[in-house]
């Protein structure tokens, strides 16, 4: 699918209004998934859902024709946020609202981080005039003026002061290494926002941030490791499909076990756990411990 269509819309703007809500659902999803007061059949609600919108996700990067090539996160530089000893202020940058309730909703769970927000460039000059920030989330796709054009415009006015600059958008073809290169940006974030990935973000570029700024909490009671276990070629499989953040199809595989392997629901709960915080790594390294 290219080029345009009899509308005159661009591909690029069909795709992008399709992924913007479909961010909301899994952003919100995840969010609500951490609540500990839900109720079971409540949970089990919001992992259909969020197993639709994953399916959903993955059928419009193919109609689209999305690269291949994961780009969920990456790293331009090894920044370090500078003379912190108060609390980390990040800037939000995002022309919809509940983007910008994500991020900060994803995050609360931290202390010591303040947040601005702004829905456009010159709400981000006029914050930024009135207090640098030490982190900037940026959206790319913004009317008016987008987000490359924004930082370059920032950072000819010399408005900065060695700010870090995380480019965020929900289409991977905006990703371009060389243009993020030369806006001089630090980090990029693609959309929909995985949890674990914004706090990888941060964990990269604040210093001893999962030690120093994680909140005191009483998490959800951990359930006991399992003793039973699936076959090998089931872990094998289970280890491949975490490598690769594979939720839709993790979550698949536990529901063919509850359907032809009752007796090893103690690991499908054990798994599912994790899987409800996106813990990837986790579930490798547990495999990989059982080695």
């Amino acid at each position: 699918m290219s080029g345009k269509n009899p509308n005159n819309q661009s591909t690029e703007s069909i795709s992008h209004e399709l992924l913007t809500p479909l961010n909301v659902i899994l952003g919100l999803t995840q969010i609500l998934s951490n609540d500990r007061k839900l109720p079971p059949d409540h949970l089990e609600m919001l992992q259909s859902i969020q197993k639709a919108g994953e399916d959903l996700l993955s059928k419009i990067q193919e109609l689209f024709d999305f690269p291949e090539t994961n780009k969920e996160e990456h790293f331009f530089s090894q920044k370090k946020v500078a003379n912190h000893d108060g609390p980390v202020h990040i800037l939000i940058v995002d022309d919809v609202q509940v983007n910008r309730f994500m991020i900060k909703k994803m995050l609360s769970r931290f202390n010591n981080i303040t947040f601005d927000e702004a829905t456009n460039a010159q709400e981000a000059i006029s914050v930024i005039k009135e207090r640098i920030p030490h982190i900037i989330f940026m959206d790319i796709y913004m009317p008016e003026m987008n987000g490359f054009e924004t930082i370059h415009f920032i950072q000819s006015k010399e408005l900065l002061n060695n700010s870090i600059i995380i480019m965020m958008s929900s289409d991977a073809r905006s990703f371009h290494e060389d243009q993020m290169n030369v806006s001089k940006v630090d980090g990029y974030l693609q959309k929909p926002i995985r949890e674990r990935k914004l706090i990888s973000l941060l964990e990269q570029f604040v210093t001893n941030f999962a030690e120093d700024y994680i909140a005191t909490e009483i998490p959800r009671t951990p359930l006991p490791q399992p003793k039973d276990m699936p076959d090998e070629n089931v872990l094998k499989e289970l280890l491949r499909l975490a490598q690769q953040g594979a939720y839709s199809e993790i979550k698949q595989l536990m529901e063919n076990i509850k359907t032809r392997q009752s007796e090893f629901m103690g690991f499908v709960r054990y798994i599912e756990q994790m899987l409800r915080k996106f813990q990837f790594k986790e579930i490798v390294d547990w495999i990989n411990s059982r080695h």
